[in-house]
């Protein structure tokens, strides 16, 4: 028993088999490349999601240092109303102490004259 195929069976045959490859190499090629699209697309949310919150950490730390700055902006103002000079300080003292000891000359002289009395 021999099987006999003519020529334009064969090639008919053949072309059958390589469209057939072709198109399961496509089929494989067309999933590998959905495939390779969605990793894709979830790296790059992946990395969208991470630009929004560094964005929001970043307005974040900008707004807490605005309001740092504004407090020291309005500790800078209040300090004068709160804290007095050294010099300053030290001016207040000498005119108390001045006055003390002008006290302490009367008192000694009141004494003096109260002890010549008695």
């Amino acid at each position: 028993m021999q099987v006999q195929i003519d020529l334009w069976q064969l090639i008919l045959a053949l072309a059958a088999l390589i469209a057939a490859f072709a198109t399961v190499v496509w089929i494989f090629g067309a999933a590998l490349v959905r495939q390779f699209e969605k990793r894709l697309s979830e790296r790059f949310a992946a990395i969208e999601q991470a630009r929004r919150d560094a964005g929001t950490l970043l307005q974040n730390d900008l707004s807490a240092l605005k309001n740092m700055e504004r407090d020291f902006l309005q500790f800078q103002i209040d300090a004068p109303m709160r804290f007095v000079m050294r010099d300053d300080y030290i001016r207040g003292q000498t005119v108390i102490e001045s006055k003390l000891d002008a006290l302490y000359s009367k008192l000694e002289l009141v004494q003096i004259q109260g002890a010549k009395r008695d």
